[in-house]
């Protein structure tokens, strides 16, 4: 029977509300006593040859609080992202609020071919070049690092605890698993693990027409009664992706979406479906920053979203009663609920009609690689607040072939890492789950004496691993408290 820690919202102590005041009275400058350093390393960890040997590039890494830190004291490793390193510097607080207490160092790498650590220069994004883009040359960079790190430092007896939050938090979790030497422990925030065929977790197990949907259904569960918002506000949802369809069907209904959703261009019939992607991409990034107070990490630093975003979406759809409009004005309301994130700037003129919806960067790369969880590409079905999608795996293949001229491997992190069942072979791992996050999904649930798992009852994405904030709810700052826990065992 899998097992798992829910933290709720509502039962816990005066201790932990008092807790909460504490921690966020004095924040942390979190680009204090931090040093820039590049770090050398092998492009290709794997490949044994003269040749390949000479071919290294520099890798940011940013060193934080050494000044009151000594050889021989843990070390605090961040796992970094698809991202600018520096966006995990300024919001890991759960690193920096605790170094004192454990007299640790932090250490943050930045991830290859993302933010300034390019390995091959302008000429890192080519066909040729990207082939040494995947998690296991990453996760071979970080011990790479340490390994180094320690010795220059002369600190090889410091233990190392991993932290991460989403894809950071599937490498902190697969640092532990793939080089136990390394890390001694491992604090991963909303990682997916299981989000890939074969792992054995629900709508992603089997490589199918199904695939993903579970994730979509997380995000409806947000503009629920369960998920604090409004009631209808779900249905009105889904009767707005109906009404927009329908208008889109004539060259006049398409006009009317140009205007309603500020598109640049009256949008083609075929890319009708690109105006519902816009707006639903608008629900799930608000899902994923579902945060119980104002918060720019969703928008990579850049204008804040309101707490809780889904619910404030929710009144634009839906009045107090759960009554929502009809026709064009329930288009409007669409519009103006999923404006909270496509537009939180408050300057957009318009929308590309043409952009390819399914494109993220280089990390779509990643998905037609090793299927790094990409949610445009999961099935919808009946559960969703949004039209049905069926996931076709013969499309995503071609695809990605004509993109980036490579095919999906779908069950290599089953095959490497195992599935739900056998993550009880491993150890020295927190595993935590926001139940707001659509990433919930893929997380694990597995609880044993050595595997931890939680569930945050009002937590978004990897909200544990945020600085702590005078509105966090009773549940996060328990989660905190209990992953602090797991790591003093750890460093024991």
């Amino acid at each position: 029977k899998l097992q798992f820690l829910y933290f709720i919202g509502h039962y816990i102590s005066m201790f932990a509300l008092v807790a909460a005041a504490v921690l966020a009275a004095s924040p942390v400058d979190p680009t204090k006593n931090c040093t820039l350093e590049w770090h050398t390393r092998p492009v290709d960890h794997f490949t044994y040859s003269p040749e390949n040997d000479a071919v290294t590039f520099q890798a940011r890494v940013f060193v934080c609080g050494e000044e009151d830190w000594n050889p021989g004291q843990p070390i605090f490793f961040y796992c970094g992202n698809e991202a600018d390193v520096t966006l995990y510097v300024e919001h890991t607080g759960l690193m920096w609020e605790n170094r004192q207490r454990f007299g640790a160092l932090l250490v943050f790498a930045e991830h290859r071919y993302y933010g300034q650590s390019l390995p091959f220069g302008s000429q890192s994004f080519t066909k040729d070049n990207m082939a040494y883009l995947n998690h296991e040359q990453a996760l071979a960079d970080y011990a790479h690092l340490l390994r180094i790190f320690k010795k220059d430092r002369q600190t090889e007896s410091s233990k190392v605890i991993a932290f991460g939050g989403s894809y950071g938090g599937m490498l902190s979790a697969w640092m532990r698993m793939k080089y136990p030497t390394v890390i001694d422990g491992s604090i991963a925030a909303s990682a997916p693990i299981l989000a890939f065929p074969g792992c054995e977790k629900a709508t992603f197990n089997e490589y199918d027409a199904g695939y993903g949907s579970a994730f979509w259904d997380v995000v409806t569960r947000d503009a629920t009664p369960a998920g604090g918002s409004r009631k209808n506000c779900d249905v009105a949802v889904k009767a707005a992706f109906q009404e927009l369809f329908e208008t889109g069907k004539t060259s006049q209904g398409r006009q009317t979406l140009k205007d309603i959703f500020s598109m640049c261009t009256v949008p083609e019939e075929d890319q009708v479906v690109n105006v519902a992607y816009l707006q639903m991409f608008g629900w799930d990034m608000m899902a994923m920053g579902d945060f119980p107070y104002p918060s720019n990490y969703i928008t990579n630093n850049g204008p804040l979203l309101p707490a809780f975003p889904v619910r404030e979406a929710c009144t634009s759809m839906v009045d107090a009663n759960g009554n929502y409009p009809s026709g064009q004005a329930l288009l409007k309301a669409l519009a103006a609920a999923t404006n909270l994130y496509n537009n939180a700037t408050q300057d957009v003129k318009c929308y590309n009609v043409s952009a390819d919806v399914e494109q993220d960067g280089i990390w779509d790369f990643q998905w037609c690689t090793e299927l790094m969880p990409q949610e445009t590409y999961f099935a919808r079905g009946q559960n969703s607040m949004f039209w049905n999608f069926s996931y076709n795996g013969t499309w995503v293949t071609e695809r990605c072939k004509n993109l980036h001229g490579v095919t999906p491997r779908p069950y290599t992190i089953a095959t490497q890492y195992g599935t739900e069942r056998e993550i009880v072979k491993y150890s020295n791992i927190v595993f935590s789950n926001g139940a707001l996050d659509p990433w919930l999904a893929g997380g694990v649930m597995v609880n044993t004496s050595t595997i931890k798992s939680i569930v945050i009852e009002l937590g978004a994405h990897h909200l544990d691993l945020m600085f702590s904030n005078p509105q966090d709810p009773p549940c996060v700052i328990a989660a905190r408290d209990y992953e602090l826990q797991q790591i003093e065992s750890w460093l024991k």
